[in-house]
């Protein structure tokens, strides 16, 4: 007996995702065909092999035929019309102070500032710095400072090094130790 409520709850659950993931398929399909198209644009320096646009292309595509995979299964279990009635079921004002949808904005807002205002402007390791210490204080504070500081300061260094180093990937922007020479200069 007791097998079978839980069986027929998880059930339940499922049909309920159906929802939300048709809803998350469409969305990530269209984001991953806005990153490939971009991607196409970006520059070639000596054809496809040193093409920074590359692995986000060949990431875009992957991420498009999961999604697309997602969105089929969500309409076999009718997503679609699961999606329609949460649809018509939202509230402007409950939805505008949900904790996720101000978890949501907040990202939104700091990837916002990383992408429009500091890369380019400063270089690729300092701006990653920032947003990373933004983001880890905003959604990650059981870490502390130190370790926030910390991952804060080794990724963009590790990243940056990584893909300019041995992988001769340009980064946005220009790098730390470029601007520190150019200052010091």
């Amino acid at each position: 007996m007791e097998t079978k409520n839980l069986t027929e709850q998880q059930g339940s659950e499922k049909d309920s995702m159906a929802g939300i993931d048709f809803f998350s398929a469409i969305l990530l399909m269209g984001f991953s065909l806005g990153i490939a198209l971009w991607s196409l644009k970006m520059p070639r320096f000596s054809g496809w092999s040193t093409a920074p646009g590359l692995l986000p292309l060949f990431l875009c595509i992957c991420t498009f035929f999961m999604s697309l995979s997602l969105l089929v299964s969500s309409i076999k279990k009718r997503g679609h019309k699961e999606f329609m009635i949460r649809y018509r079921a939202l509230s402007l004002s409950r939805f505008i102070w949900d904790t996720k949808t101000i978890r949501s904005l907040w990202i939104i807002l700091l990837t916002a500032i990383y992408v429009f205002v500091l890369l380019d402007r400063v270089p690729f390791e300092l701006a990653s710095f920032i947003y990373l210490t933004a983001t880890l204080y905003i959604f990650w504070r059981k870490g502390g400072w130190l370790k926030i500081i910390l991952i804060s300061l080794l990724l963009p260094f590790a990243t940056g090094g990584i893909f300019r180093g041995l992988f001769v990937v340009f980064l946005p922007g220009e790098s730390f130790f470029d601007w520190l020479l150019r200052i010091v200069k």
